[in-house]
């Protein structure tokens, strides 16, 4: 729905009572009922962490100030209420799930809502109660990492989904980025020559790079929401319409982070924390531009500098890609690039273009498509995937 200020203050109202607003579009779309709601407030009032409000809405992806995202719907509430806060939503960026957003002084979300999510695959009453519950008790952490690994993402082993169907997090895929340069190479030489690197390695390469990357992921989308914070544009309309960009792209690299995400996500999120760096960097400008998101290289986005055109060919196909310096100089011998972004399918690694990941490996992360946020957002496919057991 559009969310008019008329609805914020209706919001606000709700939220300095009960503690919880339920959109009634969402309600009738995703059978919550009165019952339901009280559930809810039940569990607000009874839960130990203060400042828990829930907000459930699917914010319209045309919606000028928000354009689809729950985290920018509580930027801008919090900005008004100030002090701590925890909100529970909808988020629709990569494919809708229920997320929790924090502010102020309060601890780290992370894998809340996969745990919820988890325990309560069916029914968002539940996964919301439940998040109360994890806040009090703090162990959701703990919980997450004795889920088995082949459930972590449980909704890639749906009966009957086609590779096809995968949503932006692509499932069962956990990501080799590199462990080291060195290893990669060795690891390709080997490949080439028929040799598997044993699963044990593979996995223990994995959980050192997952980690890794997750913690630079954090720490750029931090800096760059501690940036914004500081910062405000210089007062033209591009640099206002840049400003707008690193504020829906911090919003949704945020929202992607406040998961268990998966390590394609991670990666996603890194890309998109990066443009909004860039277009908050514009904004500042005196007289900016009209910004436009950087051009990635397409055999890994997060190769930085700048990126020339070569034609790549792979199997029966060609295809003219942006590639960074270093991967370009590759092509142009004949070679394939060292640093190629792989994931880890079964015991095999697999380039992320020859994958399903939705928007990710559609436009390669943006160096296909430069609009990633607006790719993102049109291939969030249904409303909701929820349906509520009885």
């Amino acid at each position: 729905m559009d969310i008019t200020d008329a609805t914020i203050a209706e919001i606000e109202e709700e939220l300095g009572g009960d503690g919880v607003w339920v959109d009634p579009g969402f309600a009738r779309a995703h059978d919550i009922s009165a019952a339901d709601e009280a559930r809810m407030e039940e569990a607000v009032a009874s839960t130990e962490h203060a400042e828990l409000k829930v907000v459930l809405v699917e914010v319209d992806s045309d919606d000028e100030r928000f354009q689809g995202s729950f985290s920018s719907l509580t930027a801008w509430m919090q900005d008004t209420r100030g002090g701590d806060a925890t909100y529970v939503g909808w988020e629709v960026w990569s494919e809708p799930h229920l997320t929790v957003v924090t502010y102020g002084q309060q601890p780290d979300p992370i894998y809340v809502a996969s745990v919820a999510d988890h325990e309560h695959p069916d029914d968002l009453v539940s996964q919301v109660v439940e998040v109360g519950e994890l806040l009090d008790s703090g162990r959701a952490e703990e919980i997450w990492h004795e889920v088995p690994s082949d459930e972590r993402y449980s909704w890639t082993a749906d009966e009957g989904m086609q590779a096809s169907e995968w949503a932006a997090v692509g499932g069962g895929v956990v990501l080799l980025v590199g462990a080291v340069v060195l290893a990669r190479r060795a690891l390709r030489r080997r490949r080439s020559a028929g040799f598997v690197l044993p699963t044990t390695v593979l996995h223990t390469v994995r959980a050192a790079e997952d980690r890794r990357l997750r913690q630079q992921a954090e720490a750029e989308v931090l800096a760059l929401g501690e940036a914004i914070g500081l910062g405000e544009p210089s007062g033209s309309a591009s640099s206002l319409a840049a400003w707008q960009q690193a504020l829906d792209h911090y919003a949704a690299a945020r929202s992607i982070l406040s998961q268990a995400a998966a390590p394609a996500d991670v990666v996603g999120a890194l890309v998109l924390a990066r443009h909004g760096e860039s277009a908050r960097a514009a904004a500042q400008q005196p007289e900016a531009d009209a910004w436009e998101p950087p051009v990635r290289c397409w055999f890994n986005p997060l190769h930085e500098g700048p990126t020339t055109e070569v034609t790549w060919r792979d199997d029966a196909r060609e295809v003219d890609v942006p590639a960074c310096a270093a991967c370009a100089r590759d092509v142009r011998a004949g070679r394939e690039p060292d640093d190629v972004l792989d994931f880890i399918e079964g015991e095999r690694t697999v380039h992320y273009f020859r994958l399903d990941l939705g928007a990710w490996s559609r436009t390669g992360y943006g160096a296909l498509d430069r609009d990633l946020l607006g790719a993102l957002r049109a291939g969030t496919g249904a409303r909701g995937r929820l349906s509520r057991r009885r």
